[in-house]
């Protein structure tokens, strides 16, 4: 009959299943470099991060004011003034960030 070398089927054995291994994790590597945000919040580069969160703080100082003038600690002349101050703040931060991205482009 047919004679079987046992180490030499056990190292040929093993010898696949470890280029297997290795291969398998050289796709999961590139997959999930793909797949990974570069930012926390969900964007890719620096101007949408940056965009984003400049909406999150204007919001929230939108919000901020709003709060003060229903509780009652600033005046309604106070919130008008104030909210077109953000308004501008808002603005100029924006343009900033979007020429920044043109200059890049």
């Amino acid at each position: 009959m047919l004679k079987v070398n046992g180490k030499k089927v056990l190292a040929l054995a093993l010898a696949g299943m470890f280029s297997f291994g290795i291969a398998g994790m050289g796709m999961t590597s590139v997959t999930e470099a793909a797949d990974k945000p570069a930012y926390e919040d969900g964007t890719h580069n620096e101007y949408s991060h940056r965009m984003k969160e400049e909406e999150r703080t204007h919001r929230q100082n939108i919000l901020s004011l709003r709060y003060q003038k229903r509780h009652g600690e600033i005046t309604e002349q106070d919130f008008d003034k104030k909210m077109k101050q953000e308004q501008k703040r808002h603005d100029r931060v924006v343009s900033e960030i979007k020429a920044d991205y043109n200059r890049h482009k």
